[in-house]
């Protein structure tokens, strides 16, 4: 229970506390002081002056020790001095937390910084801004955290049990992004933050400033205060990348050989801007009421550049032969590691090389408005009511040009390996006659997505019971969606496993004009810093003629008898490619805080019920096929239209927190709730077609009875939610006041209904039939550990008693029941060799059995140094993706090799000093140890080979930090 005489301390008098006790700067450099949660702040401690990562570490332990669920917290400090420029790359450092490499999951494209969170082991995270729900444009569930800029946060907290109160939905748990507001501070407060990083292989540097000033007045009408905070930064990268293609059974020789399909060179330059904008208003006209209004925007425009060069063989003719019988080197297995390449009929036709030239804009932005007021008439009852909207908005273009050329003869080495190479005749290559205009790709979304929400809350405490409150409250949302995909739309100026009847020297080829016009020779510099050997040089399509896409692409076809005419340049004006959704979900809940305070350890928590109900309609096309008889008689006509898919569903989430004070400083806690994750807009897409084919062991059909209706898609707009039992175990031990910490962590989640592409049955408008889509099948069980430490060394001798220590380790094992569908029911539905030998049961994918963190830290005397290494060990990413599904060799389908993710570790370093009291000069450094992303494909008989090495930069920074 708290007082009106505590409440008007923790509105005017705590953070003046906060401030002597912390000093912490605001993530722009100085930022912020130790947040407490405010219900349990009046329980005063011993005033310690603090700064810095100390004072991080305490605070961040505070809210771990004072929360009635288990979290984990990186308060402001951290994000802002840590080399880390994301909110991703920050929250790798907390236990049961590992970050993807990876743009969307896709392991063809490297991510700039880190990219996707998973917390115990699941990528079904929930993202709340200030306990509100926000969400990307393309899913409207999740957010790129590493989209948000870092400089606009106050704190971000991990939730990994949830209670009844909370917004449903995550089943790794919950982020929830934390800004500042003006009563956070004492009064005014000013900081800017002017920084310069620079990346190694790119040889760039960019600019990043922000800046916040808060400041609070008491007038006759109550106590106002006002924050404004600002920040932009910009980001230049490379990453050089290296492809090993699957291996495909051969004979060579006479002898069974594994041969890889190809191997490429890519490099990528990333460029992005990342703008935050972000301001509060906090009036309280009096000690019971307080009434706010925040608004927020985190803008990024990105663009990458890749200029690549490939060797891509396929079957039959194009199939990588020895020059000679005994030229090869050979594997344990029988692969193909190095020798002299070049196909069955070098003289009419020759080596299948190729290059492309590929750009790539987008924007993302999400804006937030919130407003609520908070009112407490008494010691008793606790009212407050929310109303938000959420607007998101992705926009993405994607263009690619290419060009071929058949070599007669090329040499590789360590294929397979992190340095696959290439050599290729230099006099060859450099010569433009013997190219040819190729290929040419587009790819074009258009995401929107906004919410509008409304919430109410309230809660009655009681004196001297062990119910120390009830809380029950609701809560309604509506979320609309607009999202337009055209896929990638792949065209090709000659059919080259046939053209020219097979003779290379009969395809056209560029001509002086074409090459002056649209190509340029183009070098890969220092590609991996000199570790890996690829052509001297070659003609690319320039930069200019791929941002001029579609007047480079009417110049190059213009007069075109092929099959190939051009891309369509209306794509986004196609309804076919639409997706929209409406969604409405109603929730309400009620919680019992509980406390047994008489007895000898002491206990408290609570226990509680969520229920959520959600109606969603996707508005999308239904095209059914024709079915006729034998003799043309009509059976079923052709019908397209527009379709409405209606799916709903309702959830009981039980919850239960307990924490047992075994003494002041040890707590042990359990936990056990229900989560739900809901299927983003974009897989309930409802395009669907229904086929028709004859029953098998039906000769003369004579009837629609004969026929067995399919579908075959990626989406399905009558996914449910996946589920998870959760069950936590954990004690914490605060040995000492000044950052000394301790804590272990068991954990089981019993996940159900998976999304996973596979079979059942469906009924739509009347047709019933077999449906290899996107559906909820199988299940999973998760379990493992967290432990930790935190330690400053203080009775150490000066200068070493500014030392201290942060160190956590976690442990997931996982059993997947997961039904795969038999290969050939859909394009990687199931994981398949090339051979055609299949895999089983796979593992959860994005799951590493073991991370660790170590982080060192130097505070003292102004001084503020922090070494940090993060690591996680071998996961699947994926089966089957772009580039690891090559045809059979008999050409009866497509094989699915799965890819994992080697082991992954990076050293990051900041020193920093602060003079004159309010000045810090910081240098940072990120990706030290220059370590390259690995990724494996894992093939039966051929055995595990390199898939993939991805060289990526090392960053150096200098800041100047300020706060008044």
């Amino acid at each position: 229970m708290i007082s009106k005489n505590q409440q008007t301390f923790l509105k005017k008098k705590l953070p003046v506390y906060i401030k002597l006790a912390s000093s912490m700067s605001l993530v722009f450099g100085a930022m912020g002081s130790v947040q407490a949660y405010a219900a349990e702040a009046a329980e005063s401690t011993e005033e310690i002056v603090i700064t810095g990562q100390r004072a991080s570490v305490q605070s961040a332990q505070e809210v771990k020790k004072k929360s009635n669920v288990i979290v984990d917290s990186i308060v402001a400090e951290d994000i802002g001095k840590l080399p880390d420029r994301s909110v991703t790359e920050a929250l790798q450092r907390v236990p049961g937390v590992s970050v993807g490499r990876y743009t969307n999951n896709d392991a063809e494209h490297p991510a700039a910084e880190g990219s996707g969170v998973s917390i115990r082991g699941l990528t079904q995270v929930r993202a709340e801004l200030n306990g509100r729900d926000v969400f990307s444009a393309a899913s409207g569930r999740g957010l790129s955290f590493e989209d948000v800029p870092a400089e606009l946060m106050y704190a971000v907290d991990t939730y990994k049990s949830p209670s009844a109160d909370m917004i449903e939905g995550g089943l790794g748990g919950t982020v929830n992004l934390r800004t500042r507001m003006p009563f956070d501070s004492a009064g005014q407060l000013a900081s800017f933050t002017i920084k310069g990083n620079y990346g190694d292989q790119i040889k760039e540097t960019n600019g990043e400033y922000s800046g916040l000033y808060s400041n609070r007045w008491s007038t006759d009408a109550g106590e106002f205060g006002f924050l404004i905070d600002l920040s932009t930064s910009k980001l230049a990268s490379r990453s050089d990348q290296v492809y090993s293609r699957p291996f495909l059974p051969r004979t060579i020789d006479g002898k069974d050989q594994w041969v890889s399909k190809g191997v490429d060179w890519r490099r990528n330059d990333y460029f992005s801007q990342r703008d935050g904008k972000y301001a509060a208003f906090q009036w309280a006209p009096n000690d019971e009421t307080e009434v706010y209004l925040t608004g927020f925007q985190s803008k990024l425009k990105s663009e990458y550049d890749e200029n690549a060069f490939f060797l891509n063989s396929a079957n039959g003719d194009n199939a990588i032969v020895p020059t000679s019988a005994k030229n090869w080197k050979y594997g344990a297995n029988g692969e193909m590691i190095s020798g002299d390449v070049t196909v069955a009929n070098p003289a009419d036709w020759g080596l299948n090389f190729g290059t492309s030239t590929r750009w790539t804009p987008g924007t993302s932005t999400t804006t937030d408005y919130s407003t609520g007021i908070k009112w407490s008439p008494d010691d008793h009852w606790k009212f407050s009511a929310d109303l938000q909207y959420v607007k998101a908005e992705a926009n993405k273009d994607d263009y690619t040009l290419g060009v071929i050329l058949f070599p007669p003869t090329a040499r590789l080495d360590g294929v397979g390996t992190e340095s696959a190479s290439i050599y290729i005749d230099p006099q060859y290559m450099t010569n433009y006659a013997n190219y040819t205009l190729g290929q040419a790709m587009t790819h074009f979304e258009r995401n929107e997505a906004d919410a509008k929400t409304g919430r109410f809350d309230v809660e009655y405490s009681f004196d001297d019971s062990i119910i120390k409150s009830v809380k029950a409250g609701a809560r309604y949302s509506e979320k609309t969606a607009d999202n337009i995909n055209t896929g990638y739309d792949w065209k090709t100026r000659y059919d080259t496993w046939t053209a020219g009847g097979g003779n290379r020297n009969q395809i056209t080829k560029v001509t002086g004009d074409q090459a002056s016009k649209y190509l340029t020779l183009y070098s890969f510099n220092d590609f991996q810093r000199g570790d890996v050997q690829v052509p001297a040089a070659g003609y690319i399509y320039s930069e200019n003629a791929v941002k001029n896409f579609w007047a480079t692409t009417e110049g190059v076809n213009a007069g075109c008898n092929d099959w190939y005419c051009g891309n369509d340049k209306n794509a986004l004006t196609n309804e076919a490619y639409r997706n929209t959704q409406e969604e409405k979900t109603a929730s309400g809940y009620i919680m019992v805080n509980y406390g047994f305070d008489d007895l000898s350890m002491p206990v408290d928590g609570n226990i509680g019920v969520r229920v959520v109900k959600t109606d969603n309609v996707a508005h999308g096309h239904l095209t059914t096929n024709e079915v006729k008889l034998p003799d043309g008689t009509v059976l079923q006509s052709a019908n397209a239209g527009d379709f409405d898919a209606k799916n709903d569903y309702s959830h009981v989430l039980p919850s239960f927190n307990l924490r047992v004070k075994a003494t002041e400083d040890l707590f042990i806690r359990l936990a056990a709730s229900k989560a739900i994750w809901a299927p983003s807009f974009s897989d309930m897409q409802a395009r669907m077609t229904i086929s028709a084919a004859v029953k098998d062991g039906i000769t003369k059909p004579t009837s629609i009875s004969d026929y067995n209706f399919t579908l075959s898609q990626d989406t399905n707009p009558y996914l449910e939610p996946m589920t998870a039992k959760q069950f936590d175990v954990s004690a914490e031990w605060y040995f000492d006041e000044k950052g000394g910490m301790a804590h272990v962590a068991f954990f089981k989640k019993e996940v159900d209904d998976f999304f996973r592409r596979g079979t059942s049955n469906f009924n739509i408008n009347g047709i019933a039939g077999t449906a290899t889509w996107l559906a909820n099948i199988g299940s999973g069980d998760i379990k493992g550990m967290e432990v930790g430490a935190s330690k400053f060394f203080d009775t150490l001798p000066a200068p070493f008693d500014g030392l201290g220590l942060d160190v956590n380790y976690t442990y997931i094992d996982s059993k997947a029941n997961i039904p795969l569908p038999k290969p050939g029911t859909g394009n990687g539905a199931a994981p398949i060799d090339t051979n055609k030998d299949q895999y089983g049961q796979m593992p959860i994918d994005q799951l590493s059995k073991n991370a660790f963190n170590v982080v060192g830290m130097y505070e003292k005397d102004g001084i503020s140094a922090r070494l940090a290494y993060s690591w996680r060990s071998k996961y699947l990413i994926a089966w089957g993706s772009n580039g690891f599904n090559p045809d059979f060799p008999d050409g009866s389908g497509k094989a699915a090799i799965p890819i994992y993710n080697d082991d992954y570790g990076q050293l990051d370093a900041s020193i920093g000093y602060t003079f004159m009291d309010n000045y810090t000069v910081t240098l940072e450094a990120s990706n030290l140890l220059k370590a390259k992303t690995i990724g494996i494909m894992d093939q039966i008989k051929a055995g595990d080979h390199v898939a993939y090495s991805y060289a990526q930069d090392a960053r150096y920074s200098i800041s100047l930090r300020a706060k008044f």
